[in-house]
């Protein structure tokens, strides 16, 4: 019987980490997860603590064990309204995109041992688009993208791909939206996603389909980063 496959996710209490914890559940995956505060599910091992702190990521590694299937790194900070504020654009950048390295340094080991797949979950706002709102934000988000090719790179002698899902406007409560969920004139498919679709689109990187993915940007956006910009001013 093949021996089930392990991942940390963090983030894993809500949102888009919640519902990738949930469908590697789902998938017979064992999952560790990391937040700030206790799993909803009881079949996830949750350790609880700061995503971006080398001890927790440590701690996460001992429940683990010695050999990581998968890293999903989904937990991060929404962008806020403070965009000429430093302690803001510090903590953005820290949990946002060191977090990610930190991660990735820590379960490198482990990762290799069993050849396994790493996913960040980044963003529209930045690679595709800028943020009047929190450039602290934006900047982070691509920060991650150069951050996954690099280390795509690092870890392909040990077979461990790195690559990085790019939501658009999701139905989460990270970002409150502008418009109703299902009424989105500025997204061309006219709606917001679900944390599960984002969830999908991360399984798969980190499934065998994607073997020969690595250092890759996917996103999932509706076509909001195609659209044109008469789209944006129906309303």
């Amino acid at each position: 019987m093949k021996e089930a496959r392990t991942a940390i996710v963090t983030g894993s209490a809500s949102g888009i980490g919640r519902a990738t914890a949930d469908r590697l559940l789902h998938d017979g995956w064992q999952v560790v997860g990391i937040d700030l505060r206790e799993s909803v599910s009881s079949l996830v091992h949750t350790i609880a603590g700061d995503a971006a702190d080398s001890q927790v990521i440590r701690a996460a590694m001992q429940r683990a064990g010695d050999r990581l299937d998968g890293l999903v790194c989904a937990a991060g900070l929404p962008p806020n309204e403070r965009w000429d504020d430093a302690d803001a654009w510090e903590e953005l950048l820290r949990v946002d995109l060191t977090g990610p390295f930190v991660a990735f340094r820590e379960t490198l080991a482990a990762l290799a041992a069993a050849g396994g797949s790493v996913v960040f979950v980044g963003s529209i706002v930045g690679p595709s688009e800028g943020s009047s709102r929190a450039p602290g934000y934006a900047a982070s988000k691509s920060g991650l993208e150069g951050l996954a090719r690099s280390l795509a790179l690092i870890g392909a002698k040990d077979g461990v791909r790195v690559n990085v899902v790019q939501p658009g406007a999701i139905d989460t409560p990270l970002d409150p939206p502008r418009f109703p969920a299902n009424d989105r004139p500025d997204v061309p498919l006219g709606r917001m996603g679900t944390a599960d679709e984002v969830a999908a689109a991360i399984c798969f990187l980190l499934s065998d389909d994607a073997s020969y993915v690595t250092g890759a940007s996917l996103r999932v956006d509706g076509g909001r980063s195609i659209a044109p910009p008469a789209l944006f001013n129906r309303r």
